[in-house]
């Protein structure tokens, strides 16, 4: 968390409560590739139901995003909720319970309590004493301050003393999630397919719900074959993937997730791969996907689609979230000059 990080924002401990109707919850997510900041404190919800299109220019940290949300890159700061439970590690910076805990936060205080007392700074008071030597307002100014300095200044050492490692453990007791469970509600779908060139489209398909023993083998060939029939591919399920075309392989990595019955799929530029004339049928699907219901963020080039398809369309720039807004307003009436510019370049 370098200098430039003044995003003080914390996570509500009653986020239980709070995000009513939210699959999952990004808050204030940092993330780093060496010196590289490629998200810049990014927060955003997506609701049950909802269709959110992730646009910008190539670099802008999209496919970063969606890739966090489902925790195939861990966030360097910040935290990723999926309902009412945390996938990623508590971010200690993000919860105020949790930060006035640490020995860091404590030792700041008393300096600052000596400090406005004017006494030697020398002099030896315990927390819970020096607490007690200024009034209630004056004690929630010094505090503010010292957050604030600890979290712009990424202050917090490995070890912070026994009481800050209770509340970070019983904050993740009690929110925390096994991750490969949670990732199981979230199908994803990558632009060059991942599909294993060594097994047929139904073993393909069939291989995660039934080595992760969420299904039979035969109730997942059950599943695989009549989604292979919805998606016209059902004369292809004995076939290996080289033998397809782009357009066919897309499509069935899009029913393998399906396989797995998610509440969320991500789309990473599901099309970016294929070839122009392949790109409506596997749009084609996303789509009744959409019309069926199903929670989807989708990293797309295709300005049209995400007109058509999306009830919200975040645009991403440097790492940031520039725009925000339906498609109606923030393809006809942008308000960013960025956006405007990149807008003019795509349309």
């Amino acid at each position: 968390m370098t200098e430039d990080n003044k995003n003080l924002v914390y996570v509500s401990d009653d986020i239980v409560n709070t995000g009513i109707g939210v699959v999952i919850d990004v808050q204030n997510i940092y993330k780093y590739f060496g010196d590289l900041k490629v998200l810049s404190g990014i927060s955003c919800a997506i609701k049950k139901g909802e269709k959110v299109a992730i646009i910008g220019p190539s670099g802008s940290g999209k496919s970063t995003l969606l890739r966090c949300m489902n925790l195939l890159e861990e966030p360097t700061y910040g935290e990723v909720w999926l309902d009412a439970s945390i996938m990623t590690p508590v971010d200690s910076y993000l919860h105020k319970s949790i930060l006035v805990k640490s020995n860091t936060y404590k030792k700041s205080i008393v300096a600052e309590i000596k400090s406005k007392l004017g006494k030697d700074e020398k002099e030896k008071i315990k927390y819970d004493d020096a607490i007690k030597l200024v009034d209630e307002d004056t004690l929630e100014n010094l505090s503010d301050k010292v957050l604030t300095q600890i979290k712009t200044g990424d202050l917090l050492k490995k070890r912070e003393g026994g009481e800050f490692a209770r509340a970070v453990k019983a904050y993740d007791v009690r929110y925390g999630v096994n991750i490969n469970k949670a990732r199981q509600r979230v199908g994803m779908v990558f632009q060059h397919f991942n599909l294993f060139n060594n097994l047929t489209i139904l073993q393909n398909m069939i291989l995660s719900p039934v080595q992760l023993k969420l299904k039979s083998k035969e109730e997942a060939t059950d599943k695989a074959l009549k989604l292979l029939e919805r998606i016209g591919l059902l004369d292809k399920k004995d076939e290996y993937p080289s033998k397809l075309s782009g357009g066919q392989k897309q499509r069935v990595a899009i029913a393998r997730a399906l396989v797995m019955d998610p509440e969320v799929m991500l789309f990473d530029e599901p099309t970016s791969a294929l070839d122009p004339e392949m790109v409506g049928e596997v749009l084609s699907l996303i789509k009744d996907l959409a019309d069926e219901g199903m929670t989807m963020v989708i990293v797309t080039h295709e300005m049209g689609f995400a007109k058509e398809v999306a009830n919200r369309v975040l645009f991403l720039d440097g790492g940031n979230i520039v725009e925000e807004n339906t498609p109606e307003e923030l393809f006809n009436n942008p308000k960013n000059e960025r956006l405007k510019d990149f807008l003019s370049k795509v349309l």
